[in-house]
């Protein structure tokens, strides 16, 4: 799920976030489950927090913004279509853009010339803003994943609601050592330091969530293999006993191969699996646990070995398994609502 500053929402729906946000704040939320809830980044609504305790709440109210002419205004399409396209298709070595490739673009193609700060204020007032792409595998087939929503998606939604099952969708990740620093307040020019294990390792967890807010965890002794993933599939049939379970998973050899043909056909009455387009984590919407475990819940963690970080780890999963508003958040957004 894509999380960004709310610059692409309406005026109306950003102020009732605000107010909502508040709410939540007031309530005890912490500012990066408020993040989560609405898909925003959490500096946005630690600004909404900041904004109310010095202000008060009718400073949340959205405002009319008024600036100068922009130079480029008339340019507004064009420059769009630009930068839609990979830098790649205007001759430069990368497909990311920055403010002087767009520059030489503009003059070649406008005959404008334009500074290069007056080009960054014109592009934040364009609602742009220099971004880190998400990864997508060149393997990758768009039609494919089309087709999986157009077709694929509707056939488990009617086996699942013929069955009256439960779904999940179900994922393996590999959490390191070496933890992800986020950021942190410090004096301009003198970067801080923050002292962090060395030493390599990691944990490797099953997942699976449901779009009702539950989740089923655990941590693997081993490498993922076909014998780990049935375990974890009759890991969950035990929470399910008196309903059948429907899971969507990736197209992983160990999901498909091996032990899992003989148990999915002893217990095709009680439980079916369905596979995602290959190359497509996207669509999988238990990817964002593994994200917001290692970029919020064990961001910049102190455990020195595995012997510390196994036991962390095991919290920060159960701390995410208790909260079924978080977990129904990983699917806002997604073709499964």
């Amino acid at each position: 799920m894509k999380r960004d500053d709310g610059r692409s929402l309406s005026h109306e729906v950003l102020e009732a976030y605000r107010y909502r946000a508040v709410e939540l704040y007031r309530k005890g939320k912490s500012v990066q489950e408020i993040a989560f809830f609405f898909g925003v980044h959490r500096g946005s609504v630690s600004l909404w927090i900041k904004i109310w305790k010095e202000k008060g709440k009718s400073a949340l109210k959205s405002k009319k913004a008024i600036g100068r002419e922009l130079k480029l205004k008339s340019d507004k399409n064009k420059i769009f279509s630009i930068i839609k396209k990979p830098a790649t298709d205007y001759g430069f070595e990368t497909p990311l853009w920055d403010c002087k490739k767009i520059q030489k673009v503009l003059e070649k193609e406008l005959h404008k010339k334009i500074a290069i700060s007056s080009l960054w204020e014109t592009l934040r007032k364009f609602n742009l803003s220099p971004q880190k792409p998400d990864k997508v595998a060149v393997e990758k087939k768009q039609w494919k994943v089309y087709k999986w929503i157009r077709e694929e998606w509707p056939k488990i939604e009617e086996h699942r609601r013929r069955w009256q099952a439960m779904l999940y969708f179900q994922d393996e990740s590999c959490v390191s050592l070496v933890p992800v620093l986020g950021t942190t307040w410090a004096k301009k020019g003198k970067t801080p330091k923050v002292k962090v294990t060395a030493n390599r390792g990691s944990i490797c967890l099953s997942s699976a969530i449901s779009p009702a807010g539950r989740m089923v965890f655990r941590i693997e002794k081993d490498k993922v293999n076909s014998k780990t993933f049935v375990d974890f599939l009759k890991q969950i049939m035990k929470n399910h006993r008196w309903r059948k379970v429907i899971i969507v998973t990736d197209n992983y050899k160990p999901h498909k191969y091996g032990e899992i043909v003989e148990f999915l056909e002893q217990n095709k009455n009680k439980i079916a699996v369905y596979y995602l387009p290959t190359y497509s984590p996207d669509l999988n919407p238990d990817e964002e646990v593994w994200k917001y475990l290692k970029q919020v819940k064990l961001k910049a963690h102190q455990a020195r070995n595995k012997k510390e970080f196994k036991p962390l780890v095991l919290s920060k999963m159960h701390s995410i398994q208790k909260k079924p508003n978080l977990i129904k958040s990983f699917f806002i957004g997604t073709y499964v609502i």
